[in-house]
């Protein structure tokens, strides 16, 4: 199946758009984390090079849960996940549960399971 630039594959009534500043690869390694392709704000996927399908998927997710949350209720809900997580043991990132969601997409894709 092809995919519109404009659209979500996982909503098609929810638009995002793709933005790929290679120059963002830096500021993303300090500032995010050292292994870090892409972030998302709202609608919009920041990234420092093309996605492939599975990370397209991993960022559609967040598509959806920041508008399903909104933009301050997203990022409280957001930071409380990473907090939570690190409380119990985990990693901030890795066991967020907005990013475990995200990633069971991007592993669909990919055709892994778990």
């Amino acid at each position: 199946m092809a995919h519109n630039p404009g659209m979500s594959t996982t909503d098609p009534a929810q638009p995002h758009r793709i933005i790929v500043l290679p120059f963002l690869r830096a500021i993303g390694q300090r500032y995010i984390m050292p292994d870090w392709v892409a972030i998302t704000i709202r609608r919009w996927i920041f990234a420092w090079r093309g996605l492939d399908e599975a990370e397209l998927a991993h960022e559609l997710v967040h598509v959806r849960q920041w508008s399903e949350n909104g933009f301050v209720r997203f990022i409280v809900r957001y930071m409380r996940e990473s907090s939570r997580a690190k409380d119990i043991g985990g990693d901030r990132y890795r066991d967020n549960r907005f990013e475990v969601e995200a990633r069971a997409a991007e592993d669909a894709v990919r055709g892994r399971s778990g």
